[in-house]
């Protein structure tokens, strides 16, 4: 520990001795799984100069580590087949159209003008109208109140949430490309942790929501800071399906692939759907005693940072998601096809031997039986005589 470098973290790193010099004593220990996150943990040989960038190499192995500690395959095994065998919860998060799907909701619309349910059309159009997106050419500064585009869009909850997040000491325009790519990593991670939690709450958030959101995220957990090129998309995407198949209750990776689409969609859609997410994933940590915090230090500079930068940045980042989920991605200028990079073989977990160790488990049970049953059947036969004996009865 060097308490002559302090470590940085929050999104473009603007916080330091947070935990230590504000926060309430053990508030970082409930609040992170980060342990020590105001002190600087580097190895002997480590000099000056390079201090702050080995710490954040150390710092991300520990997470991988306790990551693979903390996996359990055989907890992992018994949701494999969650799809077919049926959860209650598992149906409902992947059956639930979510706000920013206006496919669904006019396809709802449909089949309730279809049955004459004249209350429910009603409550249906007026969602859709707050949701539509038809026009994307939204004002340079969406917290503008007089965009009248905007106007229609958000909620007046919303909107005066927009309006009280105090403003940050960023300078935007002196960001470099390098932070801004930065922060859109941020922003996927938290979009799936929040995404995550949406769809296994059927959209009402509980108690455990902010919990959920901090640890499926490593921008939170670990108030980890990315850094690109080094660190991409595929990076950032299977980290939080790696936490997604370790900590929370569903453990699914087909959950997990169906999330990812989803942060593609809210991004495509641009920065209105985007910053009604972040609004919401704000509220869910406002009302948390312990993880209020990251509104400090991540949503409201995210919320600011996304009002900045142009629509076309966001639904541009939202197609390269989606390019990765179709097992394509980008090399310099040429496009080229290979394999997914979110398959499970990627994620370091050891997934595909433990399920061709399952199968290979439940087909030596299978010939087990066969050859029990088998094996019974000969002794029936034997004790019968190799005869079958039938009853005429009584001439």
């Amino acid at each position: 520990i060097n308490s002559q470098h302090c470590p940085t973290y929050g999104l473009f790193r603007n916080f330091s001795n947070v935990f230590r010099d504000y926060a309430r004593e053990g508030l970082a220990h409930e609040m992170l799984e980060c342990p020590s996150p105001d002190e600087t943990v580097a190895s002997a040989h480590t000099c000056d100069e390079n201090i702050g960038k080995d710490h954040e190499q150390i710092k991300r192995l520990q997470r991988i580590q306790m990551e693979n500690d903390k996996f359990d395959g055989d907890r992992y095994l018994t949701d494999l087949y969650i799809m077919d065998e049926g959860d209650m919860i598992f149906d409902t998060a992947t059956e639930m159209v979510p706000h920013w799907s206006v496919k669904g909701e006019q396809e709802k619309l449909t089949k309730a003008m279809q049955n004459d349910g004249h209350s429910e059309v009603i409550a249906i159009a007026s969602k859709l109208e707050n949701l539509s997106t038809a026009d994307e050419s939204i004002a340079a500064n969406t917290n503008q109140s007089d965009t009248p585009n905007q106007a229609s869009f958000f909620t007046p909850e919303e909107s005066h949430q927009l309006a009280t997040i105090p403003p940050s000491s960023n300078n935007h325009h002196q960001l470099t490309p390098e932070q801004h790519r930065s922060a859109k990593l941020s922003l996927l991670d938290l979009l799936f942790s929040y995404v995550y939690d949406h769809r296994t709450t059927d959209g009402d958030p509980t108690v455990e929501s902010s919990w959920t959101i901090m640890i499926l995220s490593p921008s939170l957990s670990w108030l980890e800071d990315y850094h690109p090129p080094y660190d991409d998309i595929p990076n950032v995407l299977r980290w939080c399906i790696r936490r997604s198949l370790i900590y929370p209750y569903l453990r699914s990776y087909d959950l997990a692939i169906m999330v990812v689409q989803d942060v593609s969609t809210i991004l495509m859609k641009g920065r209105r759907v985007v910053i009604r997410c972040l609004l919401q994933l704000r509220k869910i940590m406002e009302k948390s005693e312990v993880h209020y915090l990251f509104n400090k230090l991540y949503v409201d500079p995210l919320i600011e940072w996304v009002q900045k930068i142009e629509e076309k940045d966001i639904q541009d980042f939202g197609k390269e998601v989606n390019s990765i989920l179709a097992g394509r991605h980008k090399v310099g200028k040429e496009e080229c096809t290979e394999t997914f990079l979110l398959d499970k073989q990627f994620l370091d977990m050891g997934l595909v031997g433990l399920e061709e160790s399952m199968l290979m488990s439940s087909s030596d049970d299978d010939r087990g039986d066969d050859e029990e049953e088998e094996h019974n059947g000969d002794e029936e036969s034997r004790s019968s005589g190799g005869f079958s004996y039938h009853d005429d009865g009584d001439d």
